[in-house]
């Protein structure tokens, strides 16, 4: 893998990897990460959100399941 440690962390050295690492994760990087997509995402959720049939009624609960699910 791409470790370079030469030994073992300090906790401070640790917590601040942690930290950087975690900062990576979740909706809100990938907002920043993909803004285009995310956009993309976003209005097709809402054109089939707005639509009134029972069908995409429940593909729009599907994919709002999904995307709530999804953290990457």
């Amino acid at each position: 893998m791409g470790r370079n440690t030469t030994g073992p962390l300090s906790p401070e050295e640790a917590k601040a990897r942690l930290r950087s690492i975690a900062g990576r994760m979740g909706p809100v990087a990938w907002i920043q990460e993909k803004p285009r997509e995310s956009l993309g995402m976003a209005l097709l959720a809402g054109m089939i959100a707005g639509n009134t049939s029972r069908t995409n009624e429940a593909l729009a609960n599907s994919l709002i399941s999904l995307l709530m699910n999804t953290s990457r």
